[in-house]
C-alpha cells in the first residue's frame, strides 16, 4: 500500500494533480492506495500510514517558503513516521517571479527539505526550474519527471500530426483580478483571429465571490464572464469537480492562464498557450520548449497574437518539440516510480 497526501478544495487544477498522480501510481507502483486529505486531521491515520511502503507527497505548488509545517502539517507527527517521506511532483510556489533562485525556505522547512531528502533515494519535481532552487537548497537527489498531471495515460504514446481545423477554442481565466482588463482585450482578439471557432471561457476557480473566492475577485471574474457572454462565448465554471472538464478532450486549442489547463491539453496532445501569471507558468513551458508570455510584459498580447497567427499557418506543427520532450520525461516518471515500487 502506498499513503498519498492530497489536497483539493475548489480549484479544479488540484483535483486534476491528484487524479493524475494516483493513475500512474496505480498502474506503475501499487493499486492500494491510501489517501488523505493535507487539509484534514493527519494522526488518525498514521498506523495506515507506517503499514505502507511510504508517505508521498502531492500537490501543486507545495514549495512556498513555509511548506513545512504549513502546507505539510506533519509537525506533530514527524519523529512518528517510520516510512520514508517522499515529495512526488512538486513544484515551487512561483514567488519571486523573475528571480526564482532568491527564493529561500524558512529553516523549518529547510531542515524538513534536507531530513527527508537523506532518507530517500530521489524525489520528484515538475520542472526545471524547481529542480534548480532544489539543487541551490543542496537537495541534489531530485528527478525532473513533469508534474503528474503531464500524463494522461492513454495518450502518452498517441502520435501528434497538426490541428487544421480548430473547431473549439478553451480559454481559461486567470487567479489575479487585475486580469480582467487583458482577458478581455484578448478575448475579443482571439475571438476575430477564429471567427470560424467556438470559444469557452473556463473558471477553474469559480466566478462568483464565495468559497475561497474573495469579493473583489468575484467583482473581476463576472465583469470578464458578462462580456464573454455578450460575444457569444459560452462561460462555464469548472470548479469543484473534476467531471466538469470532461469536454476539454472534446476541444482543440487552449489559450490562458490556467497551468492545468494548458497541461492537460498537452497531456493530450492538443496544442496550449499559458499566459505566466507567475513562476509556475514559467517552470511549465521552459521545462517543454514552449514561448514565454508573461501578462506583466506589456508586448504579451502581441507576441501572443503573433505567434497564434504562425502555428495557425502551419497547422501547430510547432507542438511536436514540445510533445516529444513530454515523452522523453516520462521515462525519468517511470524510473521514479520503478523506485517507489522497490521500496
Amino acid at each position: 500500500m502506498l499513503s498519498i497526501l492530497t489536497g483539493a478544495k475548489k480549484n479544479i487544477g488540484d483535483f486534476l494533480i491528484g487524479n493524475r498522480a494516483k493513475q500512474l501510481l496505480s498502474t506503475y507502483v501499487d493499486q492500494e492506495i491510501l489517501e488523505i486529505d493535507r487539509f484534514g486531521e493527519i494522526e488518525p491515520y498514521l498506523d495506515q500510514i507506517n503499514q505502507s511502503k511510504a508517505l508521498i507527497l502531492c500537490g501543486g505548488p507545495a514549495y512556498t517558503s513555509d511548506f513545512y509545517p504549513s502546507i505539510y502539517q506533519l509537525e506533530n507527527l514527524i519523529d512518528k513516521i517510520t516510512v520514508p517521506i517522499i515529495p512526488f511532483g512538486l513544484g515551487w510556489s512561483g514567488s519571486p517571479f523573475h528571480a526564482p533562485l532568491d527564493f529561500k525556505f524558512t529553516s523549518k522547512s529547510e531542515a524538513f527539505l534536507k531530513r527527508i531528502h537523506s532518507a530517500i533515494k530521489y524525489s520528484s519535481c515538475r520542472d526545471i526550474i524547481t529542480e534548480k532552487i532544489l539543487n541551490h537548497q543542496g537537495a541534489h537527489n531530485v528527478l525532473m519527471t513533469g508534474c503528474p498531471v503531464w500524463y494522461h495515460l492513454p495518450s502518452i504514446e498517441k502520435e501528434y500530426t497538426d490541428l487544421k481545423n480548430v473547431k473549439t477554442i478553451v480559454f481559461s481565466t486567470g487567479a489575479k483580478q487585475v486580469l480582467w482588463w487583458q482577458s478581455i482585450q484578448l478575448l475579443q482578439k482571439i475571438g476575430k483571429l477564429f471567427s470560424d471557432s467556438s470559444i469557452i471561457v473556463s473558471y477553474h476557480r469559480g466566478i462568483l465571490p464565495g468559497r475561497n473566492t474573495p469579493l473583489r475577485k468575484g467583482i473581476s471574474y463576472s465583469i470578464i464572464a458578462a462580456f464573454a457572454k455578450l460575444k457569444g462565448f459560452k462561460v462555464i465554471d469548472v470548479s469543484g469537480k473534476l467531471e466538469k472538464i470532461d469536454f476539454y478532450s472534446n476541444c482543440d486549442l487552449h489559450i490562458g492562464y490556467r497551468v492545468h489547463a494548458h497541461l492537460d491539453f498537452l497531456s493530450r496532445r492538443k496544442p496550449s498557450y499559458l499566459i505566466n501569471e507567475d513562476g509556475r507558468g514559467l517552470g511549465m513551458v521552459q521545462s517543454l520548449a514552449l514561448p514565454e508570455f508573461n501578462y506583466d510584459d506589456p508586448a504579451v498580447q502581441l507576441k501572443l497574437l503573433r505567434q497564434l497567427k504562425i502555428d495557425k499557418a502551419d497547422k501547430f506543427i510547432a507542438f511536436q518539440t514540445t510533445f516529444d520532450k513530454m515523452k522523453k520525461a516520462f521515462i525519468s516518471m517511470k524510473a521514479f516510480l520503478q523506485y517507489l515500487k522497490t521500496l
